[in-house]
């Protein structure tokens, strides 16, 4: 036998870019390597996937390595520059079963089929990961979430999903010409929607994060166009500049105020004319009998009403909140005038101011426990992490987030209900007596609103 014949000889195979990492599971800890993402598997992903998974050469479990998000951006960034190939040829026309365009279920990771609570709920979820405020250092997070608003705002409507359904996302008049949603319009629908209007208006967050989101257009605008933008600190301000900065803060904080005022004078007129079918009804009943029939019949139509108000996002929080400040506000009406007179009115006052507090710690509070939340993603993901316990943190995440957010929508809300029931209270273009009979039919409301359970807590 030859020399030749009784070498050893081995295979071999193109050097490819292979990624060295642990695999992030105690009970393995192996060191492996992957190979990173092609441009080809990544343009197939939908919009909505923001990382890639990793499989255990040793214990065959899914991870999210390190810098998986930050990989898939520079891809998708790359991508961008390609040229685009010939146009596939595609149907004219989808259907509600079919629909032409699938980007906005996507982004929302819901099928066609999802029901309209199957897409609030993604929202939700979707929502609170996507906020620019969580995610400052990816320069994609305002383009994001201005397309999952953009994708809630056509789904959740159903003759806009229906037109999206037909004809795709370039249909006329379906979204903004720029691509652009209201933000008030989308935490209306996060908490309340229509329904509530008349109840508790416009909630400023969502009109609060229009204002930051114009501020900065307007310091990319001046930055695009050679100009200083705006500081955020004081120190490195001109006199001139601080000055314009006070006037200008002045400003728009006159505007809030006339914002304010116009939503209590709104809310005002609609709590006084729905009060009127019980105060107007009393006043013609001649006797004792026909007061009580007033008040079932009364009674029995805000339950109804709140029945279906009760359907809405978050409506039993919503209900239950506006009820507590409908009824503390119908009992210190009579304490302040009853017999104990100004005692009375004191102590509702002191007690109402206890709850204030109380729910301002306890705003304060979900505001902490979704930071803790975050810091902790965010560092599990640098570090690697595995996917059952990734899913697990931004379940909390959504879940704290959006716990906060109507947190934070409460006090602002119940704030502006005290005002409203102050000015139908203590309207002095009123005689005594309608005055307290507005007192009684708004701690008949507010009775029912407290008292309203949610289906699944019914047996």
């Amino acid at each position: 036998m030859s020399s030749d014949t009784a070498k050893l000889v081995l295979p071999s195979r193109k050097k490819e870019p292979y990624v060295t990492v642990s695999c992030p599971y105690v009970d393995c800890r192996v060191s492996i390597e992957y190979l990173a993402p092609t441009k080809e598997s990544v343009s197939t992903l939908p919009a909505h996937v923001t990382t890639f998974s990793v499989t255990c050469a040793a214990c065959h479990r899914n991870f999210d390595p390190p810098a998986s998000s930050k990989t898939l951006r520079e891809i998708r960034a790359q991508l961008q520059h390609r040229e685009r190939g010939p146009q596939k040829i595609r149907r004219r026309i989808g259907t509600d079963e079919n629909p032409l365009d699938m980007t906005y279920y996507d982004v929302l990771g819901v099928p066609a089929t999802a029901t309209d609570v199957d897409i609030k709920k993604a929202y939700r979820k979707m929502a609170i990961k996507l906020h620019p405020d969580k995610n400052p250092n990816d320069p994609e997070g305002e383009e994001k979430f201005k397309t999952l608003g953009a994708a809630y705002h056509v789904l959740s409507d159903r003759d806009l999903r229906h037109k999206y359904n037909e004809f795709g996302p370039s249909t006329p008049g379906l979204i903004d010409p720029d691509g652009v949603v209201d933000p008030e319009e989308v935490f209306g629908g996060l908490f309340g929607g229509e329904r509530f209007y008349d109840i508790i208006g416009n909630i400023s967050i969502g009109r609060d994060l229009k204002e930051a989101l114009q501020k900065d257009s307007d310091e990319l605008s001046a930055g695009a166009e050679g100009q200083e933008a705006p500081t955020k600190g004081d120190k490195h301000l001109t006199p001139e500049q601080a000055e314009a900065k006070k006037a200008e803060e002045e400003k728009q904080e006159k505007e809030k105020e006339a914002q304010r005022e116009k939503r209590v004078s709104m809310l005002a007129d609609k709590l006084a004319h729905k009060l009127s079918v019980y105060v107007e009804s009393v006043k013609t009943a001649d006797d004792p009998a026909l007061v009580e029939e007033v008040r079932e019949g009364f009674q029995r139509i805000t339950l109804l009403e709140a029945e279906e108000l009760k359907k809405e996002n978050f409506g039993v929080e919503l209900l239950h909140a506006v009820g507590f400040i409908y009824g503390a506000k119908s009992r210190h009406y009579a304490a302040s005038n009853g017999m104990l007179g100004s005692l009375g009115g004191f102590f509702h006052a002191a007690s109402s101011s206890f709850h204030t507090v109380r729910e301002t710690v306890s705003t304060f509070r979900a505001a902490l426990d979704l930071k803790s939340v975050f810091d902790e993603l965010a560092k599990a993901e640098e570090e690697g992490i595995t996917e059952e316990r990734k899913k697990q943190l931004e379940d909390q995440a959504a879940e704290k987030g959006l716990h906060a957010l109507f947190k934070s929508a409460k006090l602002e809300i119940e704030s502006i209900i005290r005002d409203v029931c102050d000015r139908v209270l203590y309207d002095t273009r009123l005689s005594r007596q309608t005055q307290k009979l507005r007192a009684d039919a708004l701690g008949i409301v507010g009775h029912v609103y407290v008292h309203v359970q949610s289906d699944e807590d019914h047996p």
